[in-house]
């Protein structure tokens, strides 16, 4: 229920409370990222590439490019959905395609030797999965915090960590106890049942947040700059590009990594458990610098952030023994894992929530195409030269000089005691923008 214009939420109960009700929202939030389709397809894909080549004759080439084409579906929606999600309640939304995404990962069950059905299945989960991951729910998670926004969202981002540690083993579970068909019934249930009916009760934007302009009282959520103004500026064409490269660099070393480090004589034990290392460093690293975002200034956190990603790739490129991988991978982890909590705090602060999850949803889409492109182009180019070194030096140079264009961006005003909007001036200046809610 709205408050009345004199009325502060600070008043109600702090973010620093666990008792305030923004935190529950959270906690589902979390939830829901876990079970969405970040985790449970992503996660899953790569057990099951056996089992289909089994059941169907499909060579691993024609089962992968399901994987892409769900990817590349998730890409292109997710600007749509963005736009969607800022004209409608998210969790109404979120609700749907979370049900949808159950009903295609079910389907999967009933699967024929025809691989054009195989393909039209992960277009459909790749289409409703661009309303489950972290899109919607911190365009939820937005509107209900303003000090403590950089830690709640890095909680939100860690359900898709979470479900890097538990989904695999349980597919596997799953696979040797039940069989395939099986296993993707039960995996459906974890959105059917869990994802789609807690974001429908419990995922509620926070209507709380009121701002006063001429006398007249406006929620949050009208306050910001349009999308078209956002992408002119400098700073979202600077953020945008800053994601793109660490996109590359991260997703090229991490789908190479264990072939890579087996060339050169790494036992694949140990190779395993460079990944694992690597995956562990970037959930803490999503709550250690996702917390700090409340601390310090995010261009600072998006230089730190870029520069370590940048240099533990460069390391795990030139990496000879697990003594070296290892640690290259912890620095690395560290870095890549901050991008997800980045995106949607630094778009909240620099251009409020008016068009947040459009500009998410376009800066998303290119995290996604980065991401698709670095593993085809590195397998290219090992293909011509034998060498992962070259090529993963060059993105994670790139990466770490584009870190320091994280200094170019302008400070943004943080706001105490209310849920606006908060847009530097420089910003203003830089879009002739105007944050009177419309």
């Amino acid at each position: 229920m709205p408050l009345t214009s004199s009325t502060n939420v600070a008043d109600v109960c702090s973010e620093n409370s666990l008792g305030y009700p923004g935190w529950r929202v959270v906690v589902v939030c979390h939830l829901g990222v876990f079970v969405g389709f970040a985790t449970v397809f992503i996660y899953s894909f790569s057990l099951m590439v056996k089992p289909l080549q089994e059941a169907f004759g499909w060579n691993r080439g024609q089962i992968s490019q399901a994987f892409s084409l769900a990817a590349i579906s998730v890409a292109i929606c997710s600007p749509f959905m963005g736009k969607l999600f800022d004209r409608f309640e998210p969790r109404k939304l979120i609700a749907t395609f979370m049900a949808l995404f159950g009903l295609g990962v079910a389907s999967l069950a009933w699967l024929t030797p025809h691989l054009w059905q195989f393909y039209l299945n992960a277009v459909f989960i790749g289409v409703a999965g661009s309303g489950t991951y972290q899109l919607g729910y911190a365009r939820v998670v937005t509107s209900w915090f303003e000090r403590r926004l950089g830690a709640a969202l890095s909680i939100v981002v860690a359900g898709s960590g979470a479900g890097s540690f538990l989904v695999p083993p349980l597919v596997q579970h799953l696979l040797v106890t039940y069989g395939w068909p099986h296993t993707y019934l039960i995996l459906s249930a974890l959105p059917l049942l869990i994802g789609a009916p807690l974001t429908l009760l419990f995922a509620r934007s926070s209507r709380m947040h009121v701002t006063r302009k001429g006398g007249e009282t406006a929620t949050a959520a009208n306050t910001g700059v349009t999308w078209q103004q956002a992408i002119a500026s400098r700073s979202f064409l600077l953020l945008a590009f800053g994601v793109c490269c660490i996109s590359l660099s991260e997703n090229g070393a991490l789908a190479h990594l264990v072939p890579m480090l087996s060339d050169r004589g790494i036992k694949a034990g140990d190779a395993a458990l460079t990944v694992s290392i690597l995956g562990a460093s970037s959930l803490a690293g999503r709550l250690l610098l996702g917390w700090l975002l409340d601390y310090l200034e995010g261009s600072h956190i998006a230089m730190f952030s870029m520069l370590a990603a940048g240099t533990g790739i460069l390391l795990l490129a030139h990496a000879q023994s697990f003594h070296s991988a290892a640690p290259a991978a912890l620095i690395a982890g560290l870095g890549a894992g901050c991008e997800l909590d980045l995106i949607p705090y630094m778009l909240r602060r620099y251009f409020g929530l008016r068009s947040f999850s459009t500009l998410y949803g376009l800066v998303y889409s290119g995290f996604a195409v980065a991401g698709a492109i670095a593993p085809l182009l590195l397998g290219r180019i090992y293909d011509k030269t034998g060498s992962y070194t070259g090529i993963l030096s060059v993105f994670s140079v790139v990466t770490m000089v584009v870190a320091v264009g994280m200094l170019l961006l302008p400070a943004y005003r943080y706001t105490t005691g209310s849920s606006s909007s908060s847009v530097p001036e420089s910003l203003l200046a830089e879009t002739g923008a105007s944050l009177e809610g419309n």
